[in-house]
């Protein structure tokens, strides 16, 4: 099963309907998802590389990773989670 990780941000509107969206996904797609809150975690955000919100990783079984930055569309994660 695939591990994602979105950061996002308390006031962000497009953060919000990202999450939307994976709430969505969940039913009929198998992943794990983390939401960061790049405000409350800079840390962890300068880490990753975020430089905008919503940004949402995805981690592969073999350490490989993918990015997508925006608000991700139905198709565009059902291809993400084919490639996992």
């Amino acid at each position: 099963m695939p591990d994602l990780v979105l950061f996002t941000t308390g006031f962000c509107a497009p953060c919000r309907a990202a999450r939307q969206v994976l709430d969505y996904a969940s039913n009929d797609l198998e992943f794990t998802l983390t939401e960061v809150n790049a405000s409350d975690h800079p840390e962890r955000a300068m880490a990753a590389g975020i430089t905008s919100t919503p940004t949402l990783l995805a981690l592969g079984p073999e350490g490989e990773e993918w990015r997508l930055v925006g608000v991700p569309r139905l198709a565009e994660l059902r291809r993400l989670l084919a490639g996992t």
